[in-house]
């Protein structure tokens, strides 16, 4: 495949295939997850916010779809992806269910005293509930996205840290791939041969080389397998 430059020349395209949609979405699954199904990160999830009503009566039906509107749309001018679910075939401890379910970080429950109150309950997918005012609610909701947010990449990257050893020796190397799993971060020499070696022994191979911000602070400067100079550092696991 080939792309017309702007200088009028052709030149190939860089592609790859190896299924990166798939895996990405995996491994979103699988580090953000608990026991009682997905944990999306707010600024992925494809709902943010779910607005759940819960009535009795018609009449509190009407009313509560008039606020809950109003909600949506003030979050929906805020860039906020929300759904009002006003589906009356389940019970709202049906709707928490399903919701929780899919990982949606925030869920806003309202029902007649909450409107006699002048304000909404707000729960997180991670944890949570308070009562928030109606005139307050953007801001809360907005707020509670972005905490959630970074909770889930601060403890995402406290767990990888955890699982990993960085500045590793040959022999630390061989050490650690009989653990569980988890990732060497080492000095490469760049020799096919030297990394052949490696996966023949350890089933270990190069996950990545990383950018700048992942790297050691400081720079290996041989390989942890030959003790030749490091041309990069490199991020060695085992698949599964």
């Amino acid at each position: 495949m080939k792309y017309q430059t702007a200088a009028g020349g052709l030149e190939h395209v860089w592609n790859t295939s190896w299924g990166v949609s798939t895996r990405l979405i995996g491994g979103l699954i699988m580090t953000h997850s608990d026991d009682n199904g997905l944990v999306a990160p707010p600024k992925l999830a494809p709902v943010q916010v779910a607005i759940v009503p819960i009535w009795k009566t018609d009449n509190e039906r009407n009313q509560l779809s008039v606020v809950g509107n109003q909600i949506k749309a003030d979050l929906e001018q805020a860039g906020v992806r929300v759904e009002f679910d006003v589906r009356e075939n389940l019970k709202p401890g049906a709707k928490y269910f399903e919701w929780e379910g899919l990982g949606v970080p925030v869920r806003l429950e309202i029902g007649p005293r909450d409107l006699a109150s002048g304000q909404v309950v707000l729960a997180r997918r991670t944890g949570g509930k308070a009562p928030v005012p109606f005139q307050s609610a953007v801001g809360a909701v907005t707020a509670a996205l972005d905490e959630i947010q970074a909770a889930l990449f601060a403890a995402a990257r406290e767990r990888r840290e955890k699982n990993s050893i960085r500045g590793a020796t040959k022999a630390q190397f061989l050490e650690f791939m009989k653990g569980s799993g988890g990732f060497v971060y080492a000095g490469f020499c760049g020799d096919p041969a030297c990394e052949a070696e490696i996966k023949q022994q350890t089933n270990a191979t190069i996950r990545v080389l990383p950018d700048p911000e992942f790297r050691s602070k400081e720079a290996p400067k041989t390989c942890m397998w030959c003790g030749a100079p490091s041309i990069a550092e490199a991020v060695w696991a085992q698949a599964y």
